[in-house]
């Protein structure tokens, strides 16, 4: 086992090991005696500063009784960690790596985050999250009626994860103003949508959201979105780029994360105030309202 700084493939693996470990209902010690490590070696790998080799790994996963799909999921994301770490962006190529975001958000303190022409998937109602998966499905994976209700239920897992987290996690969120004009799933969704928006600004007060008019000069993130995640002391900030298909690029380099921050440092500067955009949001919902009738 090798010891090491946290990086990415690490802290990935050892929170989906965390999360196996309490599903299965083991013991930290019987999970240690089952790797032939004591229980202060395995603590490290939890935690992302070490690793384990395959066949250790293979006898966790076994005695933690995972499944074939996820279990190579997990077998890979190992492979990952006992590579030698190298300056260019990680890119997640594994089976199941839209989970690995997801791990992310569950360690940040902050989350930063602009989206361009969508609502922000922290802050998405129901129904417009469906509404999404329907439009996606036949396209991005083959027509499966499980499999898109299985994204949508793991999306809104996600918020909640985030938004009802037992210590408040800092969320501060962007969008672009045609987002509101860019009907998914019809007026009733949107209306939805806006509802949902407006009742959660109200009762979250740690999750800021502000509207980017499209208008608005020196946008430097016109071509997609950005996050960037906020760990205190824990990891150093990592950012993420999203793709509409391909492999997930993170990057968690000081030149590139600086680079990230700045971008929404500027992003902050030319959106609407959250009152401003509490208003347009309002004013959005009542046309969409009086459309109805």
């Amino acid at each position: 086992m090798v010891e090491a700084v946290p990086t990415l493939p690490r802290v990935f693996l050892g929170e989906a090991l965390k999360q196996l470990r309490a599903d299965a209902g083991k013991s930290l010690d019987e999970c240690a005696a089952v790797v032939g490590k004591d229980r202060a070696r395995l603590v490290k790998v939890l935690d992302g500063k070490s690793t384990l080799s395959a066949e250790e790994l293979a006898a966790l996963l076994d005695f933690l009784g995972v499944k074939r799909v996820q279990r190579k999921e997990i077998m890979t994301l190992g492979l990952d960690t006992r590579k030698r770490a190298t300056g260019a962006p990680y890119l997640d190529l594994a089976p199941g790596s839209w989970r690995r975001i997801a791990l992310l958000e569950a360690l940040a303190s902050e989350v930063w985050s602009y989206d361009k022409g969508i609502f922000p998937y922290l802050v998405q109602a129901p129904e417009y999250v469906h509404a999404l998966m329907d439009i996606s499905d036949g396209i991005w994976w083959d027509t499966d009626e499980t499999e898109r209700a299985n994204k949508a239920e793991f999306r809104l897992e996600r918020q909640r994860a985030v938004l009802e987290a037992d210590k408040p996690k800092t969320v501060d969120l962007f969008f672009t103003d045609d987002a509101l004009l860019t009907e998914v799933g019809g007026p009733g969704v949107m209306r939805a949508q806006l509802a949902h928006l407006l009742r959660l600004v109200d009762e979250r007060k740690n999750v800021t959201v502000r509207i980017v008019p499209c208008a608005a000069p020196d946008n430097p993130a016109q071509y997609g979105g950005i996050t960037v995640f906020h760990f205190g002391d824990l990891l150093r900030p990592v950012g993420f780029l999203p793709v509409a298909y391909g492999p997930s690029a993170y990057f968690d380099k000081a030149h590139d994360t600086e680079r990230l921050t700045r971008a929404l440092n500027k992003i902050r500067e030319i959106a609407y105030s959250p009152r401003q955009t509490k208003k347009i949001l309002a004013a959005r919902l009542e046309e969409l309202t009086r459309g109805q009738s």
